[in-house]
């Protein structure tokens, strides 16, 4: 029987058929990951069917600014405290101001649990005030990661509130009055970024609320109040 000669060019052609053949039929279908954004309160939150892994962005509430005046005014308040899981994940408060004379507020502090992993960092605290013969701006509110603290405004003028949901401080209240202090800023809260690899079903979070800004003195101005603090979720699959 006389023998069939193949060519190079034949095999090359009948594999790129079978692999033409493979691609067609093969569909990979990837998960986009979950995001899930919490502005307020408190609650559960569940973890997704099939997540691999959770990334948590979050942080606390802001301090208030403090109230100016040449007496009788009052210093902002601590914000509230955000977390995720029992113990896991903690951004603490910015520290609020007291009353004039005003010492820049602390930034709140913040912790990872055994189980997650990553980024902790104490928020910015907040600028403090000094007596001085002119008048004065109050102090600005104290930043973390997310931004936003109340700016330092000048001349008879109320302090400003840290940006919505960024857990910054609020800033001071100023003075027309030479020789008296303006408010100092609010600390802003503590920020976490953070990995968890080893899930649990369900995890209770609480969103930091902020504190309140300082009410004025004579012939002062309030100061502003802290933000509210937030949580991000990602789950990726």
């Amino acid at each position: 029987m006389a023998q069939q000669k193949i060519s190079s060019t034949d095999i090359v052609s009948v594999a790129n058929t079978a692999i033409t053949g493979n691609i067609i039929n093969t569909q990979i279908n990837v998960p986009s990951p979950n995001v899930q954004v919490f502005t307020s309160g408190s609650g559960t939150y569940t973890v997704p069917t099939n997540a691999k892994y959770l990334t948590v962005k979050m942080c606390g509430g802001g301090g208030g600014g403090g109230g100016s005046g040449t007496g009788n005014q009052t210093g902002g308040s601590t914000g509230s405290a955000t977390t995720f899981g029992s113990s896991l994940l903690t951004g603490n408060g910015g520290s609020g101001t007291g009353p004039s004379p005003n010492i820049a507020a602390g930034g709140g502090s913040a912790s990872l649990g055994a189980g997650a992993s990553g980024l902790a960092l104490s928020g910015g605290g907040g600028q403090g005030s000094g007596a001085t013969s002119t008048s004065q701006s109050g102090g600005m509110g104290g930043s973390n990661p997310f931004g936003g603290g109340g700016a330092c405004i000048y001349y008879n003028t109320n302090g400003s509130a840290g940006t919505t949901n960024t857990g910054a401080g609020g800033g001071g209240g100023s003075m027309n009055v030479g020789g008296v202090y303006a408010g100092a800023g609010g600390g802003a809260g503590g920020y976490i970024e953070a990995i968890i690899s080893n899930l649990s079903s369900t995890y209770a979070y609480s969103v930091g609320a902020g504190g309140g800004g300082g009410s004025a003195g004579t012939s002062g101005n309030s100061g502003g109040s802290g933000a509210t603090g937030i949580i991000i979720v990602t789950a990726y699959f």
